[in-house]
């Protein structure tokens, strides 16, 4: 694949004064099985957060509906 040509001075120039300014841009290698790995683990972290989370809501529900049974039950013992 390589680098691109260089722009010429002159060329440099025309862009700039069309507003534009050169920036490097370093991405990840895609091919490398390292990177997979890392997307492999990443995804199966978000799968678990999603359940997780999942669970957590019916956590908190069931905690809420138990304390509004316990008000109530209060409320009725008065």
């Amino acid at each position: 694949m390589g680098r691109p040509r260089e722009l010429t001075n002159e060329e440099r120039e025309a862009l700039r004064k069309e507003g534009l300014r050169p920036v490097e841009v370093w991405l990840p290698d895609i091919w490398s099985d390292e990177v997979w790995d890392q997307v492999y683990k990443d995804c199966e972290l978000i799968a678990a957060s999603e359940e997780e989370a999942d669970v957590n809501l019916w956590v908190e529900e069931a905690a809420r509906e138990s304390m509004r049974l316990i008000e109530e039950m209060e409320e009725n013992d008065k």
